[in-house]
């Protein structure tokens, strides 16, 4: 069997691939320079997907390449990884209370097929209202600070989440189902 290459080095993204049973190589590091203008969100994540595949795909010629990329939206704004603590404190302010969308774009790349598959999957999530102080200490951890929407539904950030409507493995960063149908249109 070929190679299947994770163009991440998410953890999250590891667990869910590892979850499924899959023998896969993770790629370090990926320099693909993630875009979060310009499209709407579900445009925005396939090309970003589709770009951090390709660039570690031209490294592994006859292997299956996974990208990945997780926006969150709000108010029609676009939350990526807030990567400061203010800007962390400010996301999670606005979706105290509030439905926001998870959207994740994947690219499933067959090098030796010269075969994408690209698609996104969007699950809707409900936040319960947040202190300032729940919001604070949760931003002292520094977990938020590399995570789309400054949460991490696996971890801390899960005690949040009041509903998902949807894929909870798409709130993590890698929509499973959309995986599976992808590998098995590629019948691998």
């Amino acid at each position: 069997m070929r190679d299947i290459c994770l163009a991440s080095s998410s953890p999250r993204r590891q667990e869910i691939l590892k979850e499924m049973g899959l023998d896969f190589i993770v790629s370090h590091p990926v320099k693909y320079k993630e875009k979060l203008r310009g499209l709407d969100p579900e445009a925005l994540v396939c090309q970003n997907a589709l770009g951090k595949a390709r660039e570690v795909g031209g490294q592994y010629k006859d292997s299956i390449i996974i990208g990945c990329d997780t926006i969150v939206t709000f108010n029609k704004e676009i939350f990526g990884k807030p990567l400061t603590s203010d800007n962390a404190k400010v996301m999670l302010m606005q979706l105290s209370g509030n439905y926001h969308s998870v959207i994740s774009g994947l690219a499933v790349i067959d090098m030796q097929k010269n075969s994408e598959l690209v698609g996104y999957d969007k699950t809707e999530v409900k936040f319960k209202d947040l202190s300032e102080k729940e919001i604070n200490d949760y931003v002292e951890s520094g977990e938020p600070l590399d995570k789309a929407g400054a949460y991490g539904i696996q971890e801390c950030g899960g005690a949040f989440v009041e509903s998902v409507k949807g894929s909870f493995s798409n709130v993590v960063g890698l929509p499973k189902e959309l995986l599976i149908r992808f590998l098995a249109e590629l019948e691998i």
